[in-house]
């Protein structure tokens, strides 16, 4: 009996990346007609996040299986795609490291994902704009594409979108579950990329506009040991 596989959200996402990744590599290999079309991978392979890279990685392998599988890319004459894997590590500083040698071994990479972190990913593409490089991210710090970067591609709403359709969603379900709507909010998260683009909405107009007062507001730095480094929370309480 074949054993029944199970990949996460993120990692059918990953999938998802590794196949919008395909879509750009005829554009950038189409001139050289290769055999082979390198699409390079950055996340957190070790470290205390390398489950979740993992997770991407198996994702990236099964997407870029199914198109070899399918007959390589049509438009490249069958041209198969080889993933090229690289360690972001469990710092920023270690994600950009491995985003430089990435770029100095493989110049001919037609494009990469990652660095699942929004502060990796912030890193990393700051390395792969000034080599031309096309980069997809799951991440979204609204940083990301802030920047005026012309090779970054983000796929998920950013920060600064999610809160401000997270709240009003959060305070109508209040709402309807308990038949008063809440007045007070706690915020408490941590001071990575990801939750200060998160919050800023929140505190700038999104907690007047819902009529909400926040009785905490509570930011702290990390350990790099966590688990939960984009972790970020919100406790609502009723008047």
């Amino acid at each position: 009996m074949q054993k029944k596989t199970t990949i996460s959200r993120r990692s059918a996402l990953a999938l998802g990346a590794a196949t919008g990744i395909a879509a750009i590599a005829p554009y950038r290999a189409r001139a050289q007609a290769p055999k082979e079309v390198k699409i390079a991978m950055l996340v957190p392979l070790s470290g205390p996040w390398a489950r979740t890279g993992i997770l991407e990685q198996m994702g990236a392998e099964m997407a870029i299986e199914d198109i070899n599988n399918a007959g390589g890319i049509k438009s490249l004459g069958g041209a198969k795609m080889k993933l090229m894997q690289f360690d972001a590590g469990d710092s920023s500083e270690k994600a950009k490291n491995a985003a430089q040698r990435m770029v100095a071994q493989e110049p001919d990479l037609v494009g990469g994902f990652g660095a699942w972190l929004s502060s990796f990913t912030l890193a990393v593409t700051e390395v792969t704009e000034r080599a031309d490089l096309p980069w997809l991210t799951l991440s979204y710090s609204d940083l990301i594409t802030g920047r005026g970067f012309k090779y970054v591609f983000q796929t998920a709403p950013t920060a600064a979108a999610q809160a401000e359709s997270i709240v009003p969603t959060i305070m109508e379900l209040a709402e309807k579950t308990t038949g008063k709507r809440p007045t007070k909010i706690a915020i408490i998260g941590d001071n990575t990329a990801s939750s200060e683009s998160f919050f800023k909405p929140i505190r700038d107009h999104v907690l007047a506009q819902q009529k909400l007062t926040a009785v905490v507001d509570q930011i702290y730095t990390p350990d790099r040991k966590s688990t939960r480094l984009n972790s970020s929370h919100a406790n609502i309480s009723y008047a």
